[in-house]
């Protein structure tokens, strides 16, 4: 009886992550990872590719790192110069603009024209924060777009969220 429990609950908790997604999201389907020159040249794709590999997981996407594979996901970052903002205590605090798009679009296609990437669909996820550097807010923010963009999947598009739920307590 306990066995058959265990699995129950493992199919349920396994299939959470499916419940949430748009039913035109091409889970089952294999992918790569496209990364800008910049974004492989720099090294920073060693902070993109991994949490991007682990939300991507979640989707029931198939990562495959040859060709032939059906889709390409993107992730971008933003960030701007910052700006004073006052803050519940009536001090002021630098807040940081700061964003990752996460994109999907066929393989096939060039989604990389002069050098910028431009996805088919994507879903842009914004947060203010006084730390623009802070690799745990970066890792939620990728964790959540690539959610909401299985959630909210269409074949093209830019969707934007809020992404306060990211920011460090």
């Amino acid at each position: 009886m306990k066995r058959v429990l265990a699995v129950c609950l493992a199919l349920v908790c396994g299939s959470v992550a499916f419940a949430q997604q748009s039913p035109d999201f091409p889970r089952g389907s294999s992918f790569i990872i496209q990364l800008t020159s910049s974004q492989f040249v720099s090294g920073f794709g060693d902070y993109l590719v991994p949490p991007l590999l682990r939300a991507f997981r979640k989707t029931g996407m198939r990562y495959n790192g040859r060709a032939n594979v059906d889709y390409a996901a993107t992730v971008q970052t933003d960030s701007d110069v910052g700006k004073w903002v006052a803050a519940e205590d009536g001090s002021s605090v630098w807040i940081y603009r700061r964003s990752v798009t996460v994109g999907l679009s066929p393989a096939d296609v060039n989604i990389e024209p002069k050098g910028v990437l431009r996805p088919w669909f994507a879903v842009k996820v914004v947060l203010d924060t006084p730390d623009q550097d802070r690799v745990d807010e970066l890792n939620c923010l990728i964790a959540l777009a690539t959610a909401e963009l299985a959630y909210r999947y269409k074949l093209k598009g830019l969707v934007k969220v809020n992404g306060s739920s990211c920011l460090r307590k």
